[in-house]
C-alpha cells in the first residue's frame, strides 16, 4: 500500500482497507505501551479553518503519540487569508515548514486543490459539504471491532442529515467495498442522501420505521447542520426529525451498534449513553489509533 495523500473515500481498494485496519491495530498498542519515537523530529501542520474539536485534536494527539510535534492554525481570522492570500500559497508555505499536513475548510474540493500545491502530504479533516475521509475509517474500524464486515450481512442505516452530512457520504463509499453489506438512508427528503451516492438496492425512507430500526445492525445517526442550511425555515421543519430515545433504542438488536460523528445535539438523548448499543464515544475515541496509522502511512514510515 502506498499513500500519498488521503483527500477521498474514493481513493481506497479493500486491500487498503485492509492494511488500514491492521495497522491502526498495531497503533492501539502502540499507545498502551506509552507512545512511540517513530515521527521523532517529523511536525504536523494542523489548518482548521472550520470549528473542530475531535478531528483536530486527535490529528494531534496522534502525532504527539508517534512522538512528533505539531504547529496548527485554528481560525481564519488570524491567517494571511483575511489579508487576501489564497490557499495555494498558504499551502506551500505550511508545507514548507511541516513534514505533513491535516486541512480543515468550508469549501467542498479545496482539500483536494491543497493537494496539489502542497510539497508534502495532506490529510483531509473535512472539506465543506464534500468528504471526510479519514472519519470514515475511524467509523470503519468501530463497526470492525464490532461486527465481521464482509464475512456475514450487514444492515447499515444511515439517519439524519445526509444531504450536507459530509461523513456519510464517505463511509457509503467506504463500505461499497465489502459484500454482504446493505445500506439503508433514512432522511426528510430535503436533506436526503445526494444521488451520487444512492446505488441500486439501496433502501431510501423518510421516516424512522419501527423496522428499520429493528433490522439495522449498524445505525449511523447525524446532527442536522444548522450551518449549512442556506434557509433557516427549512432547518427548523427537519431539526427534531428523529430522536433517539432509549424507548427507541430498545428497539434495536441487542448486538446493534449506534454511531454518531459527534457533536450531538438534541437527536441523541444523554440517557442512551449507558446502553450496550452505543458506541459514539467509543468511535471518538478510535480517531487517534487510526488517524496515527494514516501519518505513518502518508510518512512512508
Amino acid at each position: 500500500m502506498e499513500i500519498k495523500h488521503v483527500l477521498t473515500a474514493d481513493q481506497f481498494t479493500r486491500a487498503d482497507l485492509d492494511a488500514i485496519m491492521a495497522r491502526s491495530l498495531e497503533m492501539e498498542s502502540v499507545i498502551a505501551s506509552g507512545g512511540s519515537g517513530m515521527c521523532d523530529g517529523k511536525i504536523l501542520g494542523a489548518l482548521f479553518y472550520e470549528p473542530s474539536t475531535r478531528t483536530r485534536l486527535s490529528f494531534e494527539v496522534a502525532m504527539m503519540r508517534l512522538g512528533g510535534n505539531v504547529v496548527s492554525e485554528t481560525d481564519v481570522t488570524f491567517s494571511s487569508q483575511t489579508k487576501g492570500e489564497v490557499m495555494e500559497d498558504t499551502i506551500r508555505i505550511v508545507g514548507g515548514y511541516a513534514d505533513v499536513i491535516a486541512i480543515r475548510t468550508k469549501v467542498k474540493g479545496e482539500a483536494k486543490l491543497a493537494a496539489h500545491y502542497s510539497p508534502v502530504p495532506v490529510l483531509n479533516g473535512g472539506d465543506g459539504a464534500g468528504e471526510h475521509p479519514t472519519q470514515s475509517l475511524l467509523d470503519l474500524f468501530t463497526i470492525a471491532k464490532h461486527h465481521r464486515i464482509g464475512e456475514e450481512r450487514l444492515k447499515v442505516s444511515f439517519v439524519g442529515d445526509l444531504k450536507y452530512g459530509r461523513t456519510v457520504h464517505s463511509l457509503a463509499k467506504i463500505l461499497r467495498n465489502y459484500e454482504g453489506v446493505e445500506i439503508s438512508f433514512v432522511a426528510p427528503e430535503v436533506i436526503q442522501m445526494p444521488s451520487d451516492y444512492v446505488k441500486d438496492g439501496d433502501g431510501v425512507y423518510h421516516e424512522l420505521t419501527e423496522e428499520v430500526v429493528a433490522q439495522s445492525d449498524v445505525i449511523y445517526d447525524t446532527r442536522m447542520q444548522k450551518e449549512r442550511f442556506d434557509d433557516l425555515d427549512e432547518y427548523q421543519q427537519v431539526r427534531n426529525a428523529f430522536i433517539f430515545s432509549p424507548e427507541v433504542v430498545a428497539m434495536m438488536k441487542g448486538d446493534a451498534t449506534l454511531m454518531h460523528p459527534l457533536p450531538r445535539v438534541n437527536e441523541i438523548q444523554q440517557a442512551v449513553d449507558g446502553l450496550p448499543q452505543a458506541r459514539y464515544f467509543e468511535q471518538a475515541q478510535n480517531g487517534v489509533p487510526v488517524r496515527m496509522a494514516l501519518i505513518a502511512e502518508v510518512l512512508g514510515l
